[in-house]
């Protein structure tokens, strides 16, 4: 790709500074405002609950959002630099160069890359936790059972251990010490968790771009360095750190945090609950676990239903203790213990609080917004934190420390909890409550054991890919993002996709409104075309849903046993990641670690890169040739769904597929 230069020479207008400016007053004009949220969510439960709320007076995200606007150019734009006390700096026509001396290609990609340390940084706190608990557990130090016995041997023989002699706990040790090294590693060695998952194309790949990490701690730790000031000055060099991040997140932050996830609490499981607000309940004591860590919300439930608190639970005048999932820790609980009611992801908690039938809200870390407080209070709802990286001023909190060493009173804090929650329970007995009326069956945890027992093996899945049953397979997920009307640009994707014969995986936040509208049950088949309807048959629902966000890891072991099967490299195939609404830095990793993958990403969003246009030409384009993918964005969902479908059909072309 040829580089262009800004000219820097008085008296010389640049069109380029004209030209972001207008794009971005376009792209305000599509953002959304709360009144939209009311008449065009499409979940009807969401907009009754964000009318309540407006006739309540109870401020929420939408309202937040609507106060912000207009919104800063320059910050939509990617040029505002607030790295050093030079500045803040802001790219202009008068000022094309921060007091450094920065332009706007370096300041754009400095940016960009902080993002992506942040979400490997984000979701690699999540995964070390989840490590060092597993480490923990084989070590004897904290009482929890080894549980996915079957998945320590199978991550334990891919790492060229020596299964036959050793014991699941010896095994589940070495595996943890694997991962822990893969994630803080320092001094350059060999990465073994990628080596074992990754295919030897993408090896290769990653290899000649010279991106593969050293580990994710080393990784963020230079992405800060080299975006200091007066350190990296190449907007390009800067996109090559911003890779490596990519691969980090995928290998460390995802992979890491879901081998440990599944070695110590199990695979997920097939499971089907009801879902949406419709489902809760006013005689219960009402537990909603939200966040993305999974220790404390899984002791709480096991906690909760053991006959002492059951007990307790009825004395206190309910019929007994139910819970309710907000964002992942509610997924992850769900597919593996069941029972638990998936409700909403992060920007409907708020509606969620607002309903009153809330007792107590375990608060865990991530998503979870400092303005929840303003609506617990309201309804004298409890909020428990249970993460020292994660406080909210005016929350109670009942957690363990900030380095683990007493994760072995998770079942004493477990206790104190689910006590609190009944104490809510009694002293919120005369709160009104608003329960909206809409229910449905949802069913979750799908991922690659769970389709072998269904198919015997994906062979039947690639065939149909092959055939032209299936079109194309996608991988839906993301956050939601208060610049379009809430889950709407999910949905609209998904209608167009499904009637043209595209199977959907789902994970994360973008997979609540798939469970709450339908679309993850056998009825979702009535959005389907008639090859598609063909495939799945009487049993199967549309939309398969794979569980949390870090279950892209799930997600990429099936799309990747599928290719094996087509004989083909994954980018060659139809496949593609879909993040409609994405929000947040773990966003911008999500979509950049699928993309090192060599999937194509989607989106409705624009990432913050409209000021340079070298930085948006090389996301947008550029990687194409280098990676096999690229990014593409389109404000309009319809448009996106029209780039997959054509994309998909090239791909099949490519092929000589029909």
């Amino acid at each position: 790709m040829s580089e262009h230069s800004y000219d820097h020479s008085h008296g010389h207008h640049d069109p380029n500074f004209t030209d972001y400016k207008d794009a971005v007053r376009e792209y305000k004009k599509s953002f959304a405002s709360k009144q939209d949220v009311m008449e065009q969510a499409p979940d009807p439960a969401v907009r009754e609950m964000v009318k309540y709320m407006d006739d309540c007076g109870v401020e929420n995200c939408f309202d937040r959002f609507d106060k912000q606007k207009p919104h800063c150019t320059f910050g939509l734009a990617g040029v505002c630099c607030r790295i050093c006390s030079l500045g803040p700096c802001k790219i202009t026509e008068r000022s094309p160069r921060g007091t450094c001396g920065a332009d706007a290609d370096l300041i754009v990609a400095r940016n960009m890359v902080r993002a992506a340390a942040g979400g490997v940084a984000a979701h690699g706190a999540r995964a070390r936790e989840i490590i060092l608990t597993l480490k923990k557990a084989a070590e004897g130090d904290v009482n929890l059972p080894i549980i996915g016995v079957k998945k320590v041997k199978a991550v334990a023989d891919m790492f060229g251990l020596d299964v036959k002699t050793k014991s699941v706990q010896e095994l589940a040790g070495e595996v943890a010490d694997i991962l822990l090294e893969d994630l803080s590693r320092t001094v350059p060695g060999k990465h073994k968790t990628l080596e074992a998952v990754a295919t030897y194309e993408r090896k290769l790949v990653w290899e000649e771009l010279d991106v593969i990490p050293v580990g994710s701690y080393h990784e963020v730790f230079e992405a800060l360095h080299q975006t200091t000031v007066g350190t990296q000055g190449d907007w390009r060099k800067a996109m090559d750190q911003f890779m490596r991040l990519g691969v980090a997140f995928s290998m460390n932050s995802v992979v890491g945090g879901s081998i440990a996830s599944d070695c110590l609490y199990g695979v997920p499981q097939r499971t089907t609950v009801k879902a949406n607000l419709g489902v809760l309940r006013t005689d219960t004591v009402n537990i909603a676990v939200h966040g993305h860590a999974p220790q404390m919300a899984m002791e709480v439930i096991k906690t909760a239903r053991s006959e002492k608190f059951q007990k307790m639970a009825k004395e206190a005048g309910a019929t007994g203790i139910q819970f309710y999932g907000i964002c992942c820790s509610g997924l992850s609980s769900l597919y593996r213990l069941g029972g638990v009611i998936p409700l909403s992801n992060a920007n409907g908690s708020e509606l969620v609080v607002a309903t009153g039938a809330l007792d107590l809200w375990l608060a865990d870390i991530q998503e979870i917004f400092p303005g929840i407080m303003d609506v617990a209070n309201c309804y004298k709802t409890v909020v428990v934190t249970t993460n020292e990286s994660n406080r909210l001023p005016g929350a109670e909190h009942i957690g363990y420390k900030r380095d683990l060493t007493d994760l072995d009173k998770l079942p004493e804090l477990s206790e104190r909890i689910v006590t609190r929650a009944i104490e809510s329970f009694e002293n919120r007995k005369d709160i009104k409550r608003h329960i909206p009326e809409h229910e449905v069956e949802a069913e979750v945890g799908f991922n690659l054991e769970t389709l072998n027992q269904r198919y015997g093996s994906l062979s039947t899945i690639a065939s149909a890919l092959i055939e032209g049953k299936i079109k194309g397979i996608i991988n839906l997920a993301g956050c939601t993002n208060t610049r379009v009307v809430f889950e709407k640009s999910i949905v609209d994707i998904v209608d167009i996709l499904l009637k043209n014969n595209v199977l959907v995986f789902t994970n994360g936040c973008a997979s609540f409104p798939m469970a709450k509208l339908g679309y993850c049950s056998v009825k979702g088949q009535e959005k389907c075309g008639e090859k598609l309807l063909r495939f799945l048959g009487p049993k199967m629902p549309p939309v398969w849903h794979f569980g949390e966000c870090i279950d892209n890891a799930h997600a990429v072991s099936v799309f990747r046993e599928i290719a094996k099967y087509t004989g083909r490299h994954m980018k060659d195939l139809p496949f593609a990641e879909v993040t409609p609404e994405w929000s947040n830095e773990k966003g911008v990793g999500a979509a950049l670690a699928f993309r090192m993958l060599g999937f194509n990403s989607y989106h409705c969003v624009h990432a913050p890169v409209q000021g340079s246009r070298n930085v948006q030409e090389f996301l947008y384009k550029g990687t194409k040739e280098l990676l096999g993918s690229c990014m593409n964005v389109h404000t309009d969902p319809e448009k996106v769904a029209e780039m997959i479908l054509k994309d998909f059909d090239e791909a099949r072309s490519n092929i000589c597929w029909r």
